[in-house]
């Protein structure tokens, strides 16, 4: 029996730390839809046209822009729709970019440490050490535009932050990839969905 429960809390703690990567990611998605709108009579769509703001070189815009598409008719089209520039039933398109942000926070004194500057401190003014954590915080909204109507029925907004962004255009189709699966994921809303 102990060795039954051993495993068992070896099991639990692996599936802890596999899943500890994936839930460190904090996305924040907030979904608004006509609620009126029929959507079960989407099966075909087609993009418009998109906009990207970063502080990228041209390449490497282009390069997220490619990415972004492809990741955005991939998961459309694993839920179904049929990608149709001529007889589309509604228009995605996304608005992505990111800013540089920074968190600054005080950070606490050590009892033996002294100031290197009377006036500033070790870092900050009137001795107050500060530490500062830059981040680039991305952003992605998608929205759907039926065809007949012309109005807007859906639209998502994503954001996320992100602590190294040199990393993440390393890994930037996995990032890009799970985060629209999430921002895709309450679309089409359910016709029982208020």
């Amino acid at each position: 029996m102990r060795t039954v429960f051993r495993y068992l809390a070896l099991g639990g703690v692996v599936l802890l730390l596999a899943a500890a990567p994936i839930s460190a990611r904090k996305i924040k998605i907030k979904c608004d839809f006509d609620k009126s709108n029929d959507f079960a009579r989407y099966k075909r769509y087609t993009t418009g046209k998109n906009y990207l703001l970063t502080h990228q070189t041209p390449e490497v815009q282009a390069r997220i822009d490619k990415v972004l598409v492809e990741s955005l008719n991939g998961h459309l089209q694993a839920k179904g729709f049929v990608l149709d520039e001529n007889h589309p039933d509604f228009i995605i398109t996304y608005e992505a970019g990111s800013l540089s942000q920074a968190d600054i926070s005080a950070q606490p004194q050590t009892v033996n440490e002294q100031p290197l500057d009377p006036i500033f401190g070790l870092s900050g003014p009137e001795g107050v050490p500060s530490v500062a954590r830059t981040y680039a915080l991305a952003k992605v909204k998608l929205t759907v535009t039926d065809v007949d109507s012309g109005k807007i029925v859906w639209t998502a907004r994503a954001s996320e932050k992100i602590q190294y962004p040199r990393k993440t255009l390393k890994d930037l189709r996995k990032k890009v990839d799970d985060l629209m699966a999430r921002t895709l994921k309450s679309f089409p809303p359910s016709s029982g969905a208020k």
